[in-house]
């Protein structure tokens, strides 16, 4: 009778681990749902260190922004159309060694970004589109258009999977530099936790990072290189699959070279923390 028991008492374990097990397996993927807006706040906080010459610069900035993502249109395969739209932003820089502090408030801006998304989460083309009224937010902004990369497969607690990709950025008004960063990551399903009141799904994150570029300013030649590393978790919502929140700390070492009528090298040390709420809109 004892051994009975005891075998009685071990399928109910099992049966009751395995029960607790396949809740937990969740097919991952973006649910983008066509017509559906969202908010988003967006906020970046940089540390940046530079030496020129001998002497070594420190600024910190950060910037703020709340902008609109609309769901255009969504294709059978799941990938979605979607417009990005910044709508207002505080951008707040300090240099001590020169004794600046200064705020500015950008309302109004209007700056949009057709994105295609894969129901991954993966960016497969981009249009900027041009209504910037005052100043242009969406190069600094990308992280914002960036979302983690889904495996859309049933997956259970503690499995992983890798990414891997390329961004190109072509130079502009504010940015001297042909650039391309690739990104590898490593995602892990943590399950389910408790954020703010609300049972949400978590996934971890890690990864590294190869920098280059090369441009050209005021007749003289630039070249850029660097490492890094980003970390973070999201959460996403269990009822629409769509992420909620998103934190990322990342850290980067680049060294950037001038050749023409001066040459020199200025290596640049980088800490950015990056926090992103999106909320439906009604």
């Amino acid at each position: 009778m004892k051994n009975l028991l005891i075998k009685q008492s071990l399928v109910i374990l099992l049966v009751t681990v395995g029960l607790i097990a396949k809740s937990q397996d969740v097919q991952l993927k973006y649910n983008f749902v066509k017509g559906k807006t969202y908010s988003i706040t967006t906020e970046i906080i940089s540390n940046v260190t530079q030496s020129m010459g001998g002497q070594e610069m420190k600024m910190e900035s950060g910037i703020t922004t709340n902008s609109d993502m609309t769901i255009e249109d969504v294709d059978k395969d799941g990938s979605a159309t979607t417009l990005f739209t910044i709508k207002n932003a505080v951008v707040h820089s300090k240099m001590p060694a020169m004794g600046r502090d200064t705020t500015m408030n950008f309302n109004d801006l209007n700056e949009q970004k057709r994105v295609v998304l894969s129901a991954l989460g993966k960016q497969l083309s981009e249009t900027s589109l041009d209504t910037a009224k005052k100043m242009r937010f969406m190069g600094q902004m990308e992280n914002f258009t960036k979302f983690p990369e889904l495996p859309n497969k049933l997956i259970k607690v503690g499995e992983k999977w890798t990414s891997k990709t390329t961004d190109s950025t072509k130079a502009s008004g504010q940015n001297p530099f042909d650039s391309n960063v690739t990104t590898e990551m490593e995602y892990s399903f943590i399950g389910k936790e408790t954020k703010d009141g609300k049972e949400l799904i978590k996934v971890n994150y890690s990864g590294s990072l190869a920098i280059n570029g090369k441009g050209n300013q005021m007749g003289m030649d630039l070249f850029m290189e660097g490492t890094g590393k980003t970390e973070g978790f999201a959460y996403l919502d269990p009822a629409t699959f769509m992420i909620m929140y998103n934190e990322a700390n990342t850290e980067m070492d680049m060294s950037i070279a001038i050749t023409g009528q001066q040459n020199m090298t200025m290596p640049m040390s980088q800490s950015m923390k990056t926090i992103t709420k999106i909320e439906e809109k009604k």
